[in-house]
């Protein structure tokens, strides 16, 4: 959870940690998909974590590693472990505790905000046409907020899948595969150590 906490004094940080570790929490297994107890918000505390929303096909609304804060699911959400993961169910008196320190405050709100600016950009990509463009502006979403500069570009630090590429743009796996060849074709994307680097320069993705 270290990210969430990483602007706070050293005091802070440490009474936010002990108001953390009193909640309850589950552990979610790479591949598995899991709901947390009801809380008033969740804290991804290890790992990697997929928010999944099923109506007649699953889609991923967000990748959320260690240390972002999530709101409550909505019925029909469920978190699908990436890698094996750890989440947080943060109670109504927890977060009671947390929102009293000015600090640790403005922190979960800045948190909250960047994880419904997140959502909404995963929810803009199902707008796009045609499909590679879907494929495209999800790469440059994700390279935006899990990427890190390499030599060649940005590569995204996920474990991810044609799979889950297809539910995070609302395609086809197979759909996904033929627009990732068009995009390696180009020279847009490429594999690099089991993940894939989007190579643009860092400041295009500001």
């Amino acid at each position: 959870m270290n990210r969430l906490l990483d602007e706070l004094g050293c005091d802070e940080r440490v009474r936010a940690k002990r108001v953390l570790a009193a909640c309850p929490s589950v552990e979610i297994p790479r591949g598995r998909a899991a709901r947390p107890p009801d809380a008033a918000l969740l804290v991804v505390d290890r790992g990697i974590v997929v928010v999944t929303a099923t109506d007649s096909r699953r889609i991923a609304i967000a990748v959320a590693p260690a240390g972002d804060l999530l709101a409550p699911l909505a019925n029909g959400e469920e978190l699908l472990g990436l890698t094996d993961a750890r989440v947080i169910s943060v109670t109504r008196d927890a977060e009671g505790a947390l929102l009293r320190t000015p600090s640790v405050a403005q922190a979960v709100i800045d948190a909250l905000i960047a994880s419904l600016r997140d959502r909404k950009a995963s929810l803009a990509n199902f707008a796009r046409f045609p499909h590679v463009e879907r494929v495209r502006g999800k790469l440059l979403q994700l390279a935006r907020s899990h990427g890190r500069v390499v030599e060649g570009g940005v590569l995204i630090d996920l474990p991810l899948t044609h799979e889950l590429l297809a539910e995070s743009v609302g395609s086809r796996r197979e759909t996904v595969t033929l627009a990732l060849r068009e995009l390696m074709r180009s020279g847009f994307v490429e594999r690099a150590d089991r993940r894939f680097r989007v190579r643009v320069a860092p400041e295009e993705l500001e």
